[in-house]
């Protein structure tokens, strides 16, 4: 948002109460051994119009790894299911796997998923945002779908994207998602090859210090000063304040209590979101455990990580001579009581099930980052809570929370930051379009599927 409006010819000021940028998607050196760690591993889509066109502003768009020869890898009870898209349009690009799936889930627990698929692809946004009010579990019941496929494949997408149980996410969100992936037949994910600070967080920086504007860093903001309707000013935590004739917020939910009052409509909102913590481990070997970049595991309530990268084939040579692995264990509640040393023994022996190279390997660092929230739990009802981006005359809001039209993602709060520049250029006259739309689906689902109207998708 900053970089936006600084070259819109506005003086920014970003005020960050940390001393390091990035919030939630930030990194820095690891004490023990010097490399670059990231908060926890993140993954891009080349979906992702908002994020690619920061990296292109940034200059970084280089540093994306970019994984086009299959989508992702499962290793599912021992085997290795190599997910493939391409090949046929969408919907049907995943017909390619369908051979190496049948090995592990049977005919009939597929096949209770195309009343699903014709119904998500037939409905508009509008009439998919309507499923709001229900959970995922008893939505995709309610569709057909068998509850052994539900265990084996929806429990895990609801984990490894929306951060939360199947049973406890909204259907909404679930099927937007699901809209999405039988729409593009050309999905890759994409990885940073540095550090995330280092990938958009410093190189905005410098882009606002070239413009005239700047960043502050240890400033933590706790309130708002008005002259009649109109912001005028912040306060900071050490009693000092900076004038401003207009503020946006860029903050988690978490954070809104500690900004506004707390009979503020938008601090009443917040309160109603969910974190979902999460815990990465971060492991150093003495060699190479294999050439895969990437790696995933179907949700079991008795496994710990969903997602496996070993940096050390994304990084272009700056991890060290072994492989550098990050983990992710999404919806974190039930290692919560673990300490560091059996989180890292748990998530050793889920990396040797995948690469078992890992048993003979001398583990030589491990770090382990408790991570409050990952992003909010995508709740029935969250949907549609969701707050407007202009709360009120000089006052904004951005984050992968309010209301962009995505899951709650570095792709949504990148989106919201740019919908935010706009919306705040036009209350001073200017008319700018800085947010690109989200994706579409084509193929075939773009001929079934409705339209909300003219000014819908």
């Amino acid at each position: 948002c900053a970089v936006h409006l600084a070259d819109a010819g506005l003086r920014v000021v970003v005020l960050e109460s940390s001393d390091v940028p990035g919030g939630r998607a930030r990194s820095w050196a690891d004490p023990a051994t010097g490399l670059e760690v990231d908060i926890g591993p993140h993954v891009l889509l080349n979906k992702y119009a908002n994020m690619q066109a920061l990296l292109e502003r940034l200059g970084t768009a280089h540093q994306i790894c970019w994984q086009t020869e299959e989508l992702l890898t499962v290793l599912d009870r021992g085997k290795h299911l190599r997910c493939k898209v391409g090949g046929l349009p969408a919907p049907l690009h995943y017909v390619r796997n369908l051979p190496q799936v049948l090995r592990n889930v049977p005919l009939r627990h597929l096949l209770s998923n195309i009343r699903l698929g014709w119904r998500t692809m037939r409905s508009s946004p509008r009439e998919l945002m309507a499923l709001d009010d229900q959970n995922g579990r008893d939505y995709l019941l309610s569709a057909g779908v068998s509850p052994g496929f539900i265990d084996w494949f929806w429990a895990s997408a609801a984990m490894a994207i929306l951060n939360v149980p199947v049973e406890k996410c909204s259907a909404a969100s679930l099927m937007r998602l699901l809209a999405q992936g039988l729409g593009h037949n050309d999905l890759a994910f994409g990885f940073p090859k540095v550090g995330l600070s280092d990938l958009y967080a410093w190189p905005a920086i410098r882009v606002l210090q070239r413009n005239g504007s700047e960043a502050r860093f240890g400033c933590a903001v706790n309130g708002l000063v008005r002259h009649g309707s109109n912001v005028t000013r912040v306060t900071l935590a050490d009693g000092s304040s900076v004038e401003a004739s207009a503020v946006v917020l860029a903050v988690p939910p978490t954070a809104i209590e500690s900004v506004l009052p707390r009979q503020h409509s938008l601090t009443k909102t917040a309160a109603g979101f969910e974190p979902s913590p999460y815990i990465s481990c971060y492991l150093w070997f003495d060699r190479m455990l294999s050439d895969a970049r990437f790696w995933a595991r179907p949700w079991s309530p008795g496994c710990f990580n969903t997602d496996f990268y070993d940096l050390s084939n994304i990084r272009d040579g700056t991890t060290g001579r072994g492989s550098m692995l990050a983990t992710n264990i999404i919806w974190s509640h039930r290692a919560a009581e673990l300490s560091d040393r059996e989180i890292i023994d748990a998530t050793l022996a889920e990396i040797a099930d995948f690469a078992p190279a890992a048993r003979q390997a001398n583990l030589i660092g491990t770090a382990v980052h408790h991570i409050p929230m990952s992003v909010p739990c995508a709740t029935p009802g969250i949907e549609t809570r969701r707050p407007a981006i202009h709360q009120e005359k000089g006052l904004f809001i951005a984050g992968d929370w309010v209301d962009t039209g995505l899951p709650f993602c570095m792709e949504s709060a990148t989106r919201a930051g740019a919908l935010a520049a706009e919306q705040l250029l036009a209350e001073r006259g200017i008319t700018a379009k800085l947010a690109l739309a989200t994706p579409v689906p084509g193929g075939l689902t773009k001929w079934l599927r409705r339209s909300d109207g003219p000014d819908g998708f």
